[in-house]
């Protein structure tokens, strides 16, 4: 039990400042946290139909006299940040040739998104008394040996990992050393029912079949079957949070499928569940990530032998959701 027990009162959980409140993730937790908490937003932009949820302010998080005054003039205690540059790929262009050169890491946006930005926001939030909730990444892992737990090494090393995963080492690296007391919740190829800002790894294979289907597409890719994962089932996040809070806990934790899958086997259940294909196994090819990503350096890595243990929450009352099952509460047709 750490010392923010002791500020859980009624009024405290219900005020929230959300930073990234129009995000993947931040988004849903707007949507699902209406009835537990007073959300105050900040961030680059709004869902317009999130507007009557949050109380909104534009916010930079790259800079940190705007961070300092968002965390500053909050009344509550709880800041969640879902703020972050996460288009992998995209990330992976943008490596820097010397990963510990100031003037190209100054330069480069996914560094000052997801370090910088995050080193302003624990700082703040350790100057002002606040408690930050953070969102990492099971990216963090070099995915050799997973699944992983909390106590497991992440990578040491900026090429043995993505440049998205690396800023998001650096960026957990900028918490330890801000001394704040906080949460940081690893998650792992999360998804959800709908967003019209960007694809997830559900929505993405989705959108591939639906273009196969009506003609767009000559044919689908072939999905991995040798790499292991624990998708995240974003709605998970609300809830998680709530109970972590409740219970006055502090620390890092894995919130993603108990049960691990191969990114094959998971779209053969989509297509099943999703758009009621019965015979997914004659549409779907198997792939090897080992063979691709030895074929295609340029494109980002992916942990191999990944996936997250969710054991310690577990063990604190909250059994994340299995990726079957938040394939059927994502996208069962109901009715």
């Amino acid at each position: 039990m750490s010392k923010v027990a002791s500020l859980v009162t009624e009024n405290n959980m219900k005020e929230i400042l959300i930073i990234g409140p129009g995000s993947l993730t931040g988004s849903r937790f707007v949507e699902l946290g209406k009835d537990k908490f007073e959300m105050y937003g900040a961030g680059g932009g709004m869902d317009e139909n999130l507007t009557g949820l949050v109380s909104f302010q534009s916010l930079d998080i790259t800079n940190q006299k705007n961070v300092e005054a968002a965390v500053s003039s909050f009344p509550g205690t709880y800041v969640m940040n879902f703020a972050g540059a996460t288009l992998v790929d995209e990330i992976e262009k943008t490596r820097p040739a010397d990963s510990t050169d100031k003037k190209q890491l100054d330069e480069n946006i996914a560094y000052k998104v997801n370090v910088l930005g995050t080193k302003f926001l624990a700082d703040a939030c350790k100057k002002y008394d606040k408690f930050p909730i953070f969102i990492s990444t099971g990216f963090v892992f070099d995915g050799k040996d997973g699944p992983y737990s909390e106590e497991d090494q992440v990578a040491s090393l900026p090429d043995d990992v993505s440049w998205y995963a690396w800023t998001k080492i650096l960026a957990e690296n900028e918490v330890k050393k801000s001394g704040v007391e906080n949460l940081t919740i690893r998650i792992s190829y999360p998804y959800r029912s709908e967003y019209i800002g960007k694809l997830d790894f559900a929505r993405n294979f989705l959108k591939v079949y639906d273009e196969y289907k009506s003609g767009i597409r000559d044919s689908i890719y072939p999905m991995f079957a040798d790499q292991f994962l624990t998708p995240t089932f974003i709605d998970d996040i609300p809830r998680s949070v709530g109970l972590l809070l409740g219970k006055g806990e502090a620390g890092v934790f894995h919130l993603s499928s108990p049960e691990i899958v191969t990114p094959y086997d998971f779209c053969l259940e989509l297509l099943r569940v999703a758009r009621n294909v019965d015979n997914p196994e004659e549409l779907i090819k198997k792939g090897s990530i080992v063979e691709f990503q030895q074929s295609h350096p340029e494109i980002a890595k992916r942990p191999v032998q990944g996936g997250e243990k969710s054991d310690k929450i577990k063990m604190l009352g909250f059994t994340p959701t299995s990726w079957k099952e938040g394939i059927r509460k994502a996208f069962e047709k109901k009715g």
